[in-house]
């Protein structure tokens, strides 16, 4: 099993999961958070959440009545504003297709990473209110 990112929204104190493996984002989280910062954005690890990544590696135990890390992770997660999470991903998508950058060493991954934005958005926008926020959780 690979760790990989899950894109989720949370809305009312409700978690919905898109539960697709995003393994290149996740693979270049360090290279995705330094672009954001030089360009100015949201720092993308900042809206990785290791609830479960945390629980995995027994760091982390559930409270008493929670049976799942997905009702903590709507409690105590990092999350981001939807708008600010699409202005993120957006600002990253378009400085990465424009500037062709390159991702790996041995292997360009440059398409997957540009595709996995753009489901990463397209998830993101999807009945997108004010009150929504969104978050990538670091799943095992």
């Amino acid at each position: 099993m690979s760790t990989v990112l899950w894109a989720n929204v949370l809305e009312s104190g409700q978690v919905t999961s898109e539960e697709a493996d995003y393994a290149a984002l996740y693979k270049h989280a360090d290279k995705l958070d330094k672009l954001s910062k030089q360009l100015g954005l949201t720092p993308f690890l900042s809206i990785c959440d290791t609830t479960d990544l945390r629980f995995n590696m027994d760091e982390l135990a559930l409270p008493d009545g929670m049976t799942s890390t997905t009702e903590l992770m709507a409690q105590q997660g990092a999350w981001i504003d939807t708008p600010a999470a699409m202005a993120l991903l957006q600002g990253l998508r378009r400085h990465i297709a424009e500037h062709k950058v390159r991702f790996g060493l041995l292997s360009n991954q440059h398409d997957d990473v540009v595709a996995e934005l753009d489901a990463a958005l397209a998830f993101a926008q999807t009945g997108a209110s004010p009150a929504r926020k969104f978050n990538f959780g670091i799943v095992m």
